[in-house]
């Protein structure tokens, strides 16, 4: 059978990743205020390097394994990703809740573009990819062009967000095409619904600002952050009323979170005209008045005085800060005055109030209380312009409209228009979901040493994440904010100075000894780290009671190992050798946790005040 791996099944993987570096703090509620709970749901992850010496085989420093290639280090074995790493490991960092973000692709607003508006009925891959060879409108709108069209969404230059609902589609030989921007959308607004158009006729929904904060950890050259600050579940929700509104916890009072909470599931913000028509009648600015409350209204002065002119034309007119939009089911002419029957009543009316008439709209579909007005055209007298939303509605998955031909004589045919459904909860209400946050930015700084925990005389080649180890001494979770993984043996007595990336061994026990890797050297306490720890093939026990590994010539504490003779402990390394008094190992119990992510990079040098800013990018 076939079967559809949506987005939705995306944003849903990359929520759930993003959800677990603080999955109390994300989801919010009662439920979760207890601080042994959030601490059970939250997952420990962290960042760790390793890889200290050169790429072999076919690979170099200036070639970096590729991952397709079987022979690569970051091939997806059992033994590469559950063991493999743990021996050139150097040291890890725990990630924090604040170091990820949900991240969407950089596309800044550039003038002269054409981009995509959202349609509930194109996909949404297509929407946020960039499409060549497109037949669009041209600059000046009277023909076509072959050129680019961008995706649906894009930064300003204030590092405000803005997803266009509209294009400023152009009628050409009967098509609709997109038309260029050439208006920077600047405005921010919170308010639900549309905005009205820009000059150049395009419709630019504000969604969210970058904070300077997030724009110093999470922009880039190609991509941005977003994310969505109510609880999708609503238990953050919840205000001190019992509500959803400004005293909820998931409030931070930004116009984000204000669109958010006041965006409307399934209002109508959006009409395409598709098809002009022609041969109907709009007029603006006539003088109505009534005496009470009532359906019937009278208007002085029609440019139509016979009966019946002016049923099924919309009366559109606005009085005390409210809009009203009634259907005229019936009219007569008594000079100078028409007078109106409408479809639903209107308050008594004061002072002078003019309104305007035009073609009526009906709306059918799933939901309720959406009004609109038709604009005519103003470069195609008697046809259909455009549409005023007076009020979006409520909770449409489907709609139509209908255009109804006006009066006795039959004004007007042809003219179609759609209306676009928003996505679920309305424009804004989730801007993860409506512009592809199906990426995750981790943002790691290396600082410095980290307080002792991480080398800074060698460089590293592999960054990798692991989730949930265990301290090496047991079943516990750790939860250090940074950790040592190399093994750090301590020496005496030696011949020479020993020096990091050389290779260490015990080979006085036999020719089948203990090997690793020294990363770097202390000389003041006599300490070296050392990583690529291989056992020795003979069946003498080491340090940690096991054949083969390393001796030492003191007790081991984590093993209660008797110490051995001085010759049997002698380690050489090139141009010298010394005695094994002690062996430590790293932080973490080796193959404790899941190693989940592995990236292999060209060496990074590390020094000791040196910072790296580590930005890793993981798509659903």
């Amino acid at each position: 059978m076939p079967a559809l791996v949506t987005q939705n099944f995306r944003i849903h993987n990359s929520r759930q990743f993003f959800e677990m570096f603080d999955e109390g703090g994300r989801v919010g509620g009662s439920a979760t205020s207890n601080t042994a709970v959030s601490t059970a749901l939250s997952t420990n992850a962290y960042l760790f390097i390793g890889k200290a010496d050169s790429w072999s085989g076919s690979f170099s420093d200036t070639t970096i394994p590729n991952p397709s290639t079987n022979t690569s280090p970051s091939a997806d074995s059992t033994s590469n990703t559950a063991y493999s790493h743990w021996q050139d490991m150097i040291a890890a960092k725990k990630i924090s809740s604040a170091d990820v973000s949900h991240v969407i692709e950089r596309h800044n607003w550039t003038s002269g573009r054409h981009y995509s508006m959202f349609t509930d009925t194109e996909v949404l891959s297509e929407l946020l990819s960039t499409r060549t060879s497109q037949t669009l409108a041209n600059t000046a709108g009277t023909g076509t062009t072959t050129a680019s069209l961008f995706p649906m969404y894009v930064m300003n230059t204030s590092f405000n967000v803005y997803k266009c609902l509209y294009n400023a589609e152009v009628e050409i030989s009967g098509v609709n095409f997109p038309k260029v921007s050439t208006v920077e959308p600047t405005a921010v607004a919170s308010d639900a619904g549309a905005p009205a158009a820009l000059a150049d006729g395009y419709i630019w929904k504000y969604m969210y600002s970058i904070s300077a904060s997030d724009a110093l950890k999470f922009v880039t050259s190609s991509y941005i952050p977003v994310k969505q600050i109510r609880d999708a579940n609503a238990l953050g929700n919840t205000g001190s009323a019992g509500g959803l509104g400004s005293s909820g916890v998931k409030n931070d009072g930004s116009d984000q979170a204000t669109i958010e909470f006041n965006t409307v599931n399934g209002a109508l913000d959006v009409f395409v005209v598709d098809t002009d028509g022609g041969g109907y009648k709009f007029e603006n600015n006539l003088t109505i008045t009534n005496s009470s409350e009532s359906v019937t209204v009278t208007m002085a002065n029609p440019s139509l005085t016979s009966v019946d002119d002016y049923n099924n034309f919309s009366l559109y007119f606005t009085f005390s800060g409210d809009s009203y939009v009634r259907k005229i089911v019936d009219s007569s002419y008594s000079s100078p005055n028409a007078t109106l029957t409408l479809n639903a009543t209107i308050p008594q009316l004061s002072g002078t109030i003019t309104a305007n008439v035009a073609p009526f709209a009906t709306i059918n579909g799933d939901g309720q209380g959406a009004e609109v007005v038709l604009t005519a055209n103003a470069s195609a007298a008697n046809s259909v312009g455009g549409v005023t939303v007076v009020s979006g509605g409520n909770s449409f998955t489907r709609a139509t409209l209908t255009v109804s031909t006006q009066g006795d004589t039959a004004h007007g045919s042809a003219a179609t228009i759609t209306p676009i459904i928003p996505p679920k909860g309305g424009h804004g209400y989730d801007s993860v979901a409506e512009l592809g946050g199906f990426f995750i930015m981790i943002n790691t700084k290396l600082t410095q040493d980290e307080s002792g925990k991480f080398t800074t005389t060698n460089d590293f080649r592999k960054i990798g994440l692991l989730t949930d180890p265990n301290l090496d001494a047991g079943f516990t979770r750790i939860t250090d904010a940074a950790v040592t993984q190399a093994k750090t043996f301590t020496f005496t007595s030696n011949t020479a100075a020993i020096s990091g990336d050389i290779a260490v061994s015990q080979l006085s026990v036999g020719a089948n000894g203990a090997t690793g890797y020294i990363i770097d050297v202390n000389a003041t306490s006599s300490t070296m780290t050392v990583v690529n720890v291989t056992n020795g093939a003979n069946t003498s026990a080491g340090y940690d009671g096991k054949p083969g590994s390393f001796q030492c010539t003191t007790s081991n504490t984590a093993s209660s190992f008797t110490g051995v003779s001085t010759s049997v402990a002698a380690i050489t390394y090139t141009g010298g050798s010394a005695v094994l008094t002690n062996v430590a190992n790293g932080a973490m119990q080796i193959g404790s946790g899941k190693i989940i992510y592995i990236e292999n990079r060209a060496p990074v040098a590390r020094a000791a005040d040196q910072t790296e800013d580590i930005k890793l990018i993981i798509e659903f």
